[in-house]
């Protein structure tokens, strides 16, 4: 192992990773968002290793070696990833989206990869991840395995001038590849993108240092002491200061008012979302700590209300469950005073007292959401935000079908509006009724 230190050095950076993130995922939550929602820590870690793989890239780009329009494709690659990353400086200077992306970007961004792929599950989608796992699998294990042991494929490839990254990577391409498939429904994607990007870096670097010292690039193991030492310490001094430009860029961005009040709310919705997740896998201690954090900040939301009771329930607390029922019936009798023309108003309703098991309570009110939703959709047939109230109402009878058509109407009338294309998406994703 001692002319082999810089590959030790990776595989503890894969360990240290893999932990971390485990024990963020299963204790920390919020620490899991700051690490892997945009514009936070996770991200700016992703920019800065594809911006130090660039950089390594057209070092080696500029030296006379039989990989450089390999590595010159690397750079424009890794070029393309970094801009896209901040939607070519979008959300650091904060000017809006035009009509074109806002209709056309699945995230209203501008950039191009949410023009295919972004938060909801499409067939495309599905495709380009189980396409783009496989891509990893074969480059990052079979190639340089089967370089190895000298097969004539991966012989060829190599001599058509396509590098094989150093075998020690492979479980950053592995892991990466099975997290891309996001199985695990936890935004592990963004985890994929950390290992890819490390990865890259790490190969680009790697290539660089044995074109430097004149050694051989696949037979590191032949590598002495002194070469490997001196490839472990730019190693981890590159990881060294991705980890602080990541830190000093993310606090920088937040110290400003615009940027703290954006990554706060990214940080609530992703408590929002990680809620739901934890419910998925039935961690319901986890669920209630997230959704209390959620009431400091919206003490009226009855959606929360009856998460809680919900959460309780499941624990075998009916005391608590109970508590929190009866504030969400209170928030919505309160409400149904103020507005009951509302569809939401009664919606809300048929969800509580569902909770509290009072059938005909909940059938009452879902018969006047639906009244209400069809009267407004006679009198305004083309009203966007009429079609999404009554597919709501539909979603609660269950008529898959009719939440669908009416989603995608409501869509199509108004293609910019984040609300109505992520229920049309999310919908679609489901099967229809039979």
């Amino acid at each position: 192992m001692r002319n082999s230190a810089h590959a030790f050095l990776v595989h503890i950076l894969f360990v240290a990773l893999a932990v971390l993130f485990m024990i963020l995922a299963l204790n920390y939550p919020l620490g899991y968002i700051w690490a892997t929602y945009e514009d936070l820590l996770g991200e700016w870690a992703q920019f800065y290793l594809f911006l130090f793989a660039l950089l390594f890239s057209v070092r080696h780009l500029l030296k006379t070696t039989r990989y450089r329009f390999f590595f010159g494709l690397l750079s424009l690659a890794c070029f393309y990833v970094i801009m896209e990353e901040i939607s070519w400086g979008q959300r650091l200077f904060g000017w809006e989206s035009s009509e074109f992306f806002k209709t056309r970007n699945l995230q209203g961004e501008t950039n191009l990869h949410n023009m295919l792929t972004g938060p909801y599950s499409t067939m495309l989608k599905d495709t380009m991840e189980y396409a783009l796992a496989v891509l990893l699998a074969v480059y990052g294990l079979i190639y340089p395995f089967a370089l190895k042991l000298k097969w004539s494929p991966a012989n060829w490839l190599d001599s058509k001038n396509i590098p094989a990254p150093p075998l020690y990577l492979w479980p950053f391409f592995i892991t990466a590849a099975y997290l891309e498939l996001g199985m695990l429904s936890f935004n592990e994607a963004e985890i994929a993108e950390i290992l890819i990007g490390l990865a890259m870096a790490v190969m680009a670097l790697h290539y660089l240092h044995a074109s430097q010292f004149a050694l051989d690039y696949q037979h590191d193991p032949a590598w002495d002491a002194q070469m490997s030492k001196r490839l472990t310490l730019r190693i981890a001094h590159t990881v060294f200061l991705v980890v602080l430009m990541s830190v000093a860029t993310t606090f920088c961005i937040y110290a400003t008012e615009t940027g703290r009040k954006g990554a706060d709310n990214r940080i609530e919705n992703g408590i929002k979302k990680f809620s739901g997740r934890y419910e998925r896998y039935e961690n319901w201690d986890m669920v209630i700590y997230l959704d209390e954090l959620l009431l400091k900040r919206k003490p009226k939301s009855r959606s929360l209300l009856r998460d809680l009771a919900n959460a309780h329930r499941h624990l075998g607390d009916e005391e608590k469950s109970h508590y929190y029922l009866e504030k969400a019936l209170l928030l919505d009798l309160r409400r149904l005073e103020k507005e009951p023309w509302r569809a939401s108003t009664n919606q809300s309703l048929v969800r509580t007292y569902r909770l509290m098991g009072d059938s005909k309570n909940s059938e009452f009110y879902l018969q006047k959401a639906l009244q209400i939703g069809l009267a407004r959709i006679e009198k305004h047939p083309e009203s966007a935000d009429a079609l999404y109230s009554l597919g709501r109402t539909y979603e609660l009878m269950g008529e898959k079908n009719e939440v669908k058509r009416l989603f995608e109407k409501a869509y199509k009338l108004k293609p910019t509006s984040k609300k109505f294309r992520k229920a049309y998406y999310k919908v679609s994703a489901l099967r229809a009724d039979s």
